[in-house]
């Protein structure tokens, strides 16, 4: 009983056999009327557009009942209407997305005018068409009168003033204008109209003739000085300017920044030189601009083109031409038949002389060039080579017949040396015994004479027996 009352409830819902239930509902479209609980597979139900909906292009407004219980359809075949971009004088909108049915708009005015309505609207339906809500629009912002000014005028007041708009001012005579002689209409943050600064003044302002010890005016010459007027200062030499240099006269009758003072430079003492001293005696600091005097010490002198003047300077330093004394130079020496070793000959230098080959130095080899008198000189005379003597050299010693010497054959014998004489065995040296080897003429070395001999022999014999025979004979007469 209860399984037949399940299939009976079963084939009664709609799509059991393949039906559809409900059409689908859309935002943007219509189902045909009246809607049944259930439609037969391939039925097409054709939707309209709801009010402020239009048939978008290429798709169309119609459901089909599948096989399977379902609806299919275009995806958004209506579209919202179009309100059209709105027309806003002085502004601009801002969108998003689109200006479709439902879309929303920002309105902006342009610089000098303020929105009047509502900043954001929408597209919505009104009378089955669309359009925006509101209509906001831009107004020009205006500015008060500007205010009147006392012992001045105000030039084109008599109108109306919006922003960027502009007024000026002038002063009756013997007034200065202080502030800004034009004004303009602007606006603040809330988008009210306001002048750019407030109204000037015309005020009588006299600023006291200026005066600046130790110093003087490159501008602003007179003694009448108004509003605004300028004057500039430098300072004399030897004096630093302390504070600035051009003041302005202001509008409560005093010169800003303050009027400058001139403040005395000082070096401190005089330079020292290697090569100059000072003309006189200074102190330990000197006034910038001082000058000093240097002369030359001795053995220096002035170089072409330079000046041996010293200045002191604003910045406290010395100013002077780089090694304006110079060294003096002395007369270059020569010496016959040898040569000067040197660099060169100024102040304090030392040469050095040598001879030629064959030649020898006599005095000093060296000489300085000194102070002498107003200039310089060498401390001694230049030196001379003389030719040097050959030595003496003497040929080989005599020989002597049954003697010897011990003088080596072949060696030089100079000048004083001596040589040794003997005999052979049975013979007797007459004569020295020693010769010495002396100078002879064209440094030619001679021996010394006479030259021994050595006696023996046969002629000893002879010596010996001839006085016996002579006393043989006598005995025999």
């Amino acid at each position: 009983m209860a399984l037949r009352w399940f299939c009976a409830v079963l084939l009664a819902l709609p799509g059991a056999w393949g039906d559809c239930g409900w059409p689908p509902r859309f935002d943007f479209a219509e189902a045909p009327m009246p809607l049944e609980e259930s439609y037969a597979v391939g039925t097409v139900l054709s939707y309209k557009c709801r009010p402020g909906y239009t048939m978008a292009r290429d798709k169309l407004p119609h459901v089909t009942c599948l096989s399977n219980s379902s609806w299919l359809s275009d995806s958004d075949f209506c579209i919202g209407k179009s309100c059209g971009p709105p027309d806003i004088a002085n502004g601009i909108f801002h969108y998003t997305t689109d200006l479709l049915f439902g879309a929303t708009i920002t309105y902006t005015c342009n610089v000098g005018y303020r929105l009047v309505g509502k900043q954001s609207v929408r597209c919505v339906l009104k009378n089955n068409e669309v359009s925006w809500d509101s209509t906001p629009y831009c107004a020009s912002i205006p500015c008060l009168p500007p205010p009147e000014i006392e012992n001045g005028q105000l030039i084109n007041k008599d109108r109306d003033f919006t922003f960027g708009m502009a007024v000026t001012y002038s002063c009756n005579k013997g007034f200065a204008l202080i502030g800004d002689a034009t004004i303009h209409c602007t606006m603040d943050e809330e988008f009210q109209g306001i002048w750019s600064s407030p109204a000037p003044q015309c005020k009588v302002v006299r600023c006291k003739n200026p005066e600046v010890k130790n110093g003087k005016r490159l501008s602003g010459f007179g003694t009448e000085h108004t509003y605004e007027n300028t004057v500039t200062f430098e300072c004399n030499p030897g004096y630093l300017l302390n504070g600035s240099s051009v003041v302005t006269c202001e509008a409560d009758s005093t010169w800003k920044p303050p009027l400058p003072t001139c403040d005395p430079i000082y070096c401190g003492p005089a330079p020292h030189f290697p090569f100059a001293e000072l003309t006189r005696a200074v102190g330990d600091s000197s006034l910038a601009g001082t000058t000093l005097m240097y002369r030359c010490k001795p053995g220096y002198t002035t170089a072409n083109g330079k000046s041996s003047v010293v200045t002191c300077l604003s910045d406290r330093t010395w100013s002077a031409d780089p090694d304006f004394c110079i060294r003096q130079q002395c007369t270059p020496p020569t010496i016959e038949n040898g040569d000067v070793i040197a660099e060169n000959f100024l102040f304090e230098t030392v040469v050095t002389f040598i001879c030629h080959p064959g030649y020898e130095l006599k005095v000093s080899s060296t000489a300085k060039c000194v102070v002498l008198g107003d200039g310089v000189d060498w401390d001694t005379a230049s030196p001379s080579c003389e030719r040097q003597l050959p030595d003496v050299l003497c040929e080989e010693p005599p020989t002597i017949d049954n003697g010897m010497h011990n003088g080596t054959k072949g060696a030089n014998f100079v000048h004083g040396s001596t040589v040794a004489y003997k005999c052979k065995d049975g013979f007797t040296l007459a004569g020295p015994t020693f010769l010495q080897c002396m100078a002879g003429d064209q440094y030619q070395g001679v021996w010394s004479k006479p030259t021994p001999e050595c006696r023996g022999g046969a002629n000893l014999i002879i010596v010996g027996i001839f006085p016996l025979l002579l006393a043989m004979l006598v005995m025999n007469v």
